[in-house]
């Protein structure tokens, strides 16, 4: 267990909040490619909402950043969390940039990828789901958190698979080569969440290991 005063248990509870954050951005960028594959028109406002999300999201790290340098937890850990924070913080950013590129693009998107784009999105959230559950236990239980290290892992792997899946099926349509090349970005972006939520899970991994020394 970590040994904190009041001081650190704001920090946790502002670095939970970050996290909530973030999950509800990714999960507002599922809700907005459901609604822009049946009526791209109503999906602007959950872009919006998107976009309200990741700012909030950015300044609850920023205040985490702020309160963690004037003394809270020991420094040789104080680096490592604000790496972690920093880190989580940049899967929201690839979210609202998937959904800026829809947004802005307006990218025609074939029946036969939907679902398949659908499903990456689902299983980086999930991802990112196992990430959350890793960092809330790196307070309470090291087994735990390890645990979940280990699915986010398996959950990245899984969205991978799909992605490439994606990216097949898309160069076997019969549509304009630059029209693919669009739509790649946007599978290879989603592809980026699931990627970065696993890079942040390698994080939370070192500082298990430190603690356990």
């Amino acid at each position: 267990m970590w040994i904190f005063g009041k001081k650190e248990e704001r920090i946790i509870e502002l670095i939970k909040n970050h996290l909530d954050l973030v999950e509800r951005t990714i999960e507002s960028l599922r809700d907005y490619l459901n609604m822009y594959f049946s009526d791209g028109e109503k999906a602007t406002v959950i872009y919006g909402r998107i976009q309200t999300l990741e700012s909030d999201a950015d300044r609850v790290r920023r205040k985490v950043e702020t309160d963690m340098y004037s003394g809270a937890f020991l420094p040789n850990f104080r680096g490592d969390l604000l790496g972690l924070i920093e880190s989580v913080d940049k899967i929201a950013n690839k979210a609202e940039f998937v959904a800026d590129l829809i947004e802005l693009q307006h990218p025609v998107i074939p029946d036969e990828l939907k679902d398949g784009i659908l499903r990456q999105i689902d299983l980086s959230l999930e991802t990112f789901r196992m990430l959350k559950r890793s960092i809330e236990y790196l307070f309470e239980d090291l087994q735990k958190a390890g645990e979940y290290v280990i699915l986010t892992e398996k959950r990245e792997h899984e969205e991978d698979e799909v992605e490439r899946g994606n990216i097949k099926k898309l160069f076997e349509l019969d549509i304009e080569r630059c029209a693919k090349l669009e739509i790649k970005e946007i599978i290879r972006s989603i592809g980026d969440i699931a990627d970065r939520a696993e890079d942040s899970s390698d994080r939370v991994e070192i500082i298990i290991l430190k603690r356990r020394v």
